[in-house]
């Protein structure tokens, strides 16, 4: 194996999943209002729920499989992003009503969704600059 396969690795995996944060994070901004109405009706549908923990899950374990290094800062954040991935979903699939008490809190707490959401951009920025502009 080359020496700087993990270093290949983390780059791919930031060229993928930073892109992916900063769009989620434009979506959660965009639909503001909009989502403490649409998170508890998502909660309630129970074979979505499972869909969605299932893919969910498997997304988490793919990036837990192909990338777990704690060498550098980008590293670390997309194997916390992997691990954290896996974790919501099993949660999803096998708890579902803690997912569900989650968004209700985070409903209930629209600042809590601001401050989500403008970290997500801001680790979605970062990790695209790393792995689309920033030589390893």
């Amino acid at each position: 194996m080359p020496d700087d396969l993990p270093a290949v690795r983390t780059q791919t995996l930031a060229r993928i999943i930073g892109p992916y944060l900063v769009v989620l994070a434009i979506a959660l901004f965009a639909r503001l209002g909009t989502l403490p109405m649409l998170l508890p009706v998502f909660m309630q549908n129970g074979p979505l729920v499972l869909a969605t923990g299932a893919f969910t899950l498997m997304a988490g374990l793919a990036i837990i499989a192909l990338h777990l290094r704690w060498k550098s800062p980008s590293a670390i954040a997309i194997s916390l992003i992997g691990i954290v991935i896996t974790l919501k979903g099993a949660t999803l699939m096998v708890v579902p009503s803690l997912g569900a008490a989650l968004t209700a809190a985070v409903v209930e707490t629209p600042p809590l969704l601001l401050i989500a959401a403008a970290i997500v951009l801001l680790l979605g920025l970062w990790l695209s600059f790393v792995g689309w502009i920033s030589r390893a």
